[in-house]
């Protein structure tokens, strides 16, 4: 299940429904979990920060959480290096393709596999959540995906 934080937090809803269902890889009602997706959950949050100058900026941190424990998830630099800022989403530049790169590595562990998908599932994923916005979305989604994007390459 995908799920990005509602634009604000005052009213009732706390989740963007049509937009998590949009990016999740069937609608909530039927979706149910299999023993074959990977026990990994990714978590965006972002935060303000100020910097030393006072100027305010959008500081994205993310994490994911595998079996009940929470831990950055690895940007890893050592198979691409797109980003020296880090990991972001919400635009199709170079953090959000280290955040797809690290995303894919953890739910593929196949550089081979990864090397040709990243670039698409930037556009189709990472681009798409809302900057700014927290989310949520299990490995198992992130996945099929993944699989859906093999199937159909180019």
């Amino acid at each position: 299940m995908i799920q990005i934080a509602a634009e604000s937090q005052s009213i009732s809803e706390l989740i963007n429904v049509s937009l998590s269902n949009k990016l999740s890889r069937m609608p909530a009602e039927d979706r149910q979990s299999s023993a074959a997706d990977p026990v990994v959950a990714f978590i965006g949050y972002s935060t303000w920060r100020r910097e030393e100058n006072g100027d305010a900026n959008l500081y994205d941190e993310q994490v994911f959480a595998r079996e009940g424990r929470v831990r950055p998830l690895e940007p890893r630099f050592d198979l691409a290096n797109f980003s020296p800022d880090g990991l972001s989403w919400g635009y199709g530049g170079s953090g959000p393709s280290q955040l797809a790169v690290a995303m894919l590595m953890e739910v593929l562990g196949d550089w081979n596999r990864v090397a040709p998908l990243w670039g698409r599932f930037r556009d189709r994923f990472v681009a798409r959540l809302p900057r700014g916005a927290n989310w949520t979305a299990d490995g198992g989604d992130i996945l099929a995906i993944a699989q859906e994007m093999e199937r159909n390459q180019e």
